[in-house]
């Protein structure tokens, strides 16, 4: 899991709950590996070390022993973020916001890839760190320096998710973990908490067929691994207030009543030969869940300068619409059909050093409006 360790402190003390963050060095290099690449690596812990440099900072170089404890607590720190520090994770998941209104799924090696693909036309070379910097500065218009500040997601914050995995009381077994993607970018006031297109898992937790006697099949599903945008995982439920949207949505689709058993149990009076309905849903369909208990998360601002700022200067913030009229759609479906992402035409050069220096070269974000704020 991937957790920042000043976060889980935060978060403990506030809900009483305690997290472990992995403390080893071998649990650290499988938790960066499973970031960078998507998957634990093979092989000694030092040469697993050594790739992590390389591919990160473009370091391939060999350490003794002792050096492996600071070196690979450096790379954790640089990849998954330590206290007030911005993490190249969130980078990323900034620059896939601001350039697409959501994020990608996947490892930062192919997170970072498809982002070159769309801005520049082709995939760099070198470290992550240094293409991630070329990317902020085509996207932004300058290596711009992110600002992260705790938010809060109280309990009756309602948000809509995606159901991954189809979904039936006829088919389907208590216990069963189905996939799940945010819907919505998920705020609180600027600071975004967890965006749209994350991925998290849910779990079966009742499930009851259609019986004789129109007894209808009853299902509930807890939402227990959330991530947020800091790393941290958190637990949604079907509350009250998320049972009523998800009543509505099943309504404005035309599904059958019979699927808003998933609010609960709606029972049929009747003979001993009436069945009742069983409740299917499809890969794609669309529910509205809410935190188990409020929760405090270290997110990210958004908006303006990417500073954090009083809510009165918020409140005299003044949007202004693109007026950019040179706009064209970025195919990228054939690396994933499901995220064409909208972008400006621009050079398919190769993001070089010099790239990184040269703030020229820049592309106007279309999927967000720009905010300026007015300050005395």
């Amino acid at each position: 899991m991937k957790k920042q360790v000043l976060t889980l402190l935060m978060a403990s003390l506030l809900t009483g709950t305690a997290f472990a963050a992995p403390g080893t060095v071998t649990e650290k290099t499988q938790v960066l590996e499973t970031t960078v690449y998507g998957a634990p690596q093979d092989g000694a812990v030092v040469d697993r070390i050594n790739q992590l440099d390389e591919t990160v900072y473009g370091n391939g170089f060999s350490g003794n022993s002792a050096t492996l404890s600071k070196r690979v607590d450096s790379l954790y720190d640089s990849v998954e973020g330590s206290g007030t520090s911005i993490s190249l994770r969130e980078e990323m998941d900034a620059l896939e916001y601001t350039y697409q209104n959501s994020i990608n799924d996947g490892s930062l090696v192919e997170r970072v890839e498809k982002m070159e693909r769309s801005v520049n036309g082709r995939i760099a070379n070198g470290p992550l760190k240094k293409r991630i910097i070329s990317l902020k500065t085509k996207v932004y218009g300058s290596n711009v320096t992110l600002t992260n500040q705790v938010g809060t997601l109280a309990s009756d914050h309602v948000f809509k998710v995606i159901l991954n995995d189809a979904v039936s009381t006829k088919t389907s077994h208590e216990g069963d973990v189905i996939k799940f993607t945010v819907a919505e970018n998920v705020m609180d006031g600027n600071v975004l908490l967890v965006p749209a297109g994350t991925v998290g898992s849910a779990t079966i937790t009742t499930l009851k067929k259609a019986r004789s006697f129109g007894r209808n099949g009853a299902l509930d599903i807890t939402f227990d691994s959330v991530p947020a945008i800091d790393g941290t995982e958190f637990t949604a439920i079907q509350g009250d207030e998320a049972k009523e949207k998800t009543k509505g949505e099943i309504k404005a689709a035309g599904a059958s009543i019979a699927g808003a058993v998933l609010l609960g149990p709606v029972g049929l009076v009747g003979g001993a030969f009436i069945k009742g309905k069983n409740i299917d849903y499809l890969a794609g369909s669309t529910v509205f869940i809410q935190p188990q208990d409020s929760v405090s998360i270290q997110g990210l601002v958004i908006g303006g300068d990417g500073l954090a700022h009083s809510d009165d200067e918020l409140a005299d913030a003044v949007t202004v619409p693109s007026t950019n009229t040179n706009e064209s759609i970025v195919d990228d479906s054939a690396d994933s059909p499901n995220n064409d992402v909208v972008g400006n035409d621009v050079d398919a050069e190769d993001t070089s050093e010099e790239d990184v220096e040269d703030t020229n070269d820049t592309v106007e974000n279309v999927s967000q409006p720009i905010v300026v704020v007015k300050r005395n």
